[in-house]
Parts: C-alpha cells; structure tokens; sequence
C-alpha cells in the first residue's frame, strides 16, 4: 500500500474510533447528568411552588383575620354579627361565613343555621391561637368543603384571650385545586396535587378526586393497580422532600415532592415520564450530529495531514529514483515547504545532492582530461603504426603492447565518459 494511502487511512482510523468512543462516553455522561438536572430542578421546582402555595393560603387567612379583628366581631353579639358579615361572604369568595363560640357552637350567616363543631380539629387549633386550613364533609351541606378558621379575641391586642372563632367555608373542590392550578411547570405533562396528612387528595385538577376523597393508600387495599401510587405517597411523607417515579392510570410518571410550609400537606408535582425521554433523545440526536461532523472534519483533516507527511518522503523517492534509475540529474532540489522533521528530511536531502555534485564534477573534469590524453596516445599509437617498419625490431614487441594498452585505455575513458555523461551537474 502506497504511504499516501496507508498515513491518511490510517489517522482516519483513529479519528473514527476516537470519535465513536468520544460519542459513546459523551452520550451515557449527558444522559445521566441531564436526567439528574432535570429531576434536581423539579425538586427545586415544587419547593419554590411549596412555598408560593402557602403564601396565597396566607393571604386567604389573612383576610379572614381582619375581618374577625374588627370591633363588631370581637363583641360575639349575634345580632351585631351577622348583618356586618353578609357583605364579606361574596367579597372573600366563601359559600358562608360562620361565628363559633367557646362551647362549639357555629352560627351560619347567610343559612342562619346553628351547628356543634366542637369536636372539629380546625376548632380546637384557633381556640388555641392558631390559624388553620382543612378539607372537611360540611354538616350543612353534607359536601366537601375547604374551611378556613382564625381566633377571635378580644381585643386588638394579639395576647388577648380567644373568645371565639371565626370560620370561612368555601368550595372544597375548587378552592384549593384552583390554588395548586396556578403553580407553573416547564412540561406539557406536568400537574401539580396536593394530599393531606391522612393521604387523601385535597387538591388536584380532577376534582371528581376532591368529591370523592379519594385516598390511594387505602383504594390499593382494593384496587392492586394503586400500590405504586400508594407507597410513593407513604414514602412522601416520611421523607418530607424528594423525588419519586411511580405509575398511575396506565402512565409511567416522574415527580417530586415538598412538604408545604405551615402545613401538614405535601405538594406533588408529577410529569410524564417520556417527556423527560424526548428531551433526551433530542439532545442525543444532537450530540450525534456534532459528532459526526467532528468525524468528517477529522477524516478530511487526518487526509491532509497525512498526504503533507507523504508528499515530502514521495517527492524525496521520486527524485531518489530519477538519479539511480533516469537521467541522474543532480541539477534536481526538493522544495522545503514544510516544518519539522519533514522540512528536515528534504533540507539534508538536498544537502546530500550538494555534496555529490562536486566529486562527480571533478571526476567529469577528470574524465575529460583522460579522454584528451587517450586521444593524444591513439595518434602517437597511429604514428608509430605507421612507421613500424622503420623501428627496429628489437622494439617492435614493445609498441604493440603499449599499442593495446592505448587502446584499452581509450576503451576505458570512452566508457566513463558515458557514464559521467549521465549525471547533470
């Protein structure tokens, strides 16, 4: 195989496996790094909407908290009560407002009706000072509601004694679903729910869920479908903040998790799990593309380098054999276009041609002078031919030796100058 095939084959070679190894090694790395990013930032991602829901749950509270700080509230009176709310039921976007004393006894604005909730939860944590949010069957309507309680005291001063409570009840499948709706996502799959401390759903864009209270850790005792559901939900709770993969309703869905803030709830945000795999197949399809055109950029490179490595080492070859085997032309130099050991290589080549030139002008020189003498002894030769028959023959054996010394000398002189004719100097 001729150099100037086999150096830029070769260098091809080993772009292409370089490259193909360079894909493979880049490929697994991305991929993997990547999907952790991505799942990494939905982590992030649901702690910042964790955080974001408990400040819109804050601003609700908050506005039930002025208005129960007001004068006409704190004073407990019924009749006083009821009339200055009917204007905030509407305002505040509740199905009804409610005063609850100290024994548990809830009055109803606008359905001016009277319930015990003494033994609700709610209740007890804003007879004690605290503001609460829960999901409760409503004894009025007997329908999910979402309720909203804040203490009454009695007075301005946050240190008074708790007299009462007021209570907002509002949609129970809306409320609190129409909160998680607005929290943002970057995937078109995404969705967001939220689960109470018991595990059932309290938020979630089907709100046929909400109504039904639907709770996958006791629906997979039932329904086996539902265990992935079910322990990711039990985990969730354990660990307070992570991430998880699970299937649900034929889907194969990855998600992360945060505890909301305040709250005994944890927030869920869940995704589809091909779009984390289209993205990735889009950035292989990518990678693959650069690497190819690396590969091509490569090859065509390992051919130009390879045939600059050859072209020096064919020029010397060919100019080798022109002086062994052609004319013998020492008139011939390679030019030194190149760096390196290959601008090396022609330079002493050169070089070596130099120094040949001068021996074999000398001995063309030489061989010159040879032949004139020769010829100078084949005519003194000729002469004594001639006159042979003058000489004595005592000297006659003599001159025919020297005669065929001449001869052979001329034979001689005759050869080299065709050889020493060859060479251009």
């Amino acid at each position: 195989m001729k150099l100037s095939v086999k150096i830029p084959l070769l260098l091809g070679i080993v772009v292409f496996v370089s490259t193909a190894a360079m894909l493979v090694v880049v490929e697994l790395k991305v991929r993997s790094t990547i999907e952790q990013s991505a799942l990494n930032s939905l982590v992030v991602e649901t702690e910042e909407n964790a955080d974001f829901l408990k400040s819109k749950l804050d601003l609700h509270i908050e506005v039930l908290a002025e208005i129960a700080n007001r004068i006409r509230v704190r004073s407990m009176d019924w009749s006083i009560v009821q009339p200055a709310l009917k204007a905030d039921v509407a305002r505040i976007g509740a199905l009804d407002l409610a005063m609850i004393d100290s024994g548990g006894v809830a009055r109803y604005v606008l359905s001016d009706t009277t319930i015990n909730v003494r033994d609700r939860t709610y209740f007890h944590k804003a007879m004690a000072g605290e503001k609460s949010v829960e999901m409760v069957v409503s004894r009025v309507t007997g329908k999910v509601v979402t309720v909203f309680a804040v203490p009454i005291r009695k007075t301005e001063d946050m240190s008074s004694p708790v007299v009462g409570v007021l209570l907002a009840r509002k949609d129970g499948a809306q409320t609190l679903s129409n909160l998680v709706e607005e929290l943002k996502t970057p995937y078109e799959s995404g969705y967001a729910y939220l689960i109470n401390e018991q595990g059932t759903m309290i938020a979630h864009r089907n709100q046929e869920l909400i109504n039904k209270q639907f709770n996958p850790v006791i629906e997979a005792v039932k329904d086996t479908s539902l265990k992935s559901f079910a322990g990711m939900v039990a985990a969730a709770f354990k660990e307070k903040r992570g991430r998880t993969e699970y299937n649900y309703d034929g889907k194969n869905l990855i998600g992360a998790f945060s505890k909301v803030p305040g709250f005994n709830w944890i927030l869920f945000l869940s995704i589809e799990k091909y779009e984390i795999e289209n993205k990735l197949s889009e950035i292989s399809i990518t990678i693959v593309l650069i690497s190819f055109i690396c590969l091509i950029a490569g090859v065509i490179a390992a051919i130009g380098v390879g045939r600059s490595i050859a072209k020096p080492v064919i020029r010397i070859v060919e100019t080798s054999k022109n002086i062994t085997q052609g004319e013998g032309d020492l008139t011939q130099s390679i030019p030194v276009n190149f760096e390196g050991e290959m601008g090396d290589l022609a330079r002493y080549f050169n070089k070596l041609i130099a120094t040949l030139r001068v021996p074999i002008s000398d001995a063309k020189v030489t061989v010159d002078n040879l032949s004139t003498v020769s010829e100078e002894l084949s005519s003194i030769n000729r002469q004594l031919e001639i006159d042979q028959t003058q000489t004595r023959k005592e000297y006659s054996q003599e001159i025919l030796r020297i005669s065929q010394c001449i001869h052979e000398l001329a034979a001689t002189a005759g050869q080299l100058r065709q050889t020493m004719d060859k060479f251009k100097v």
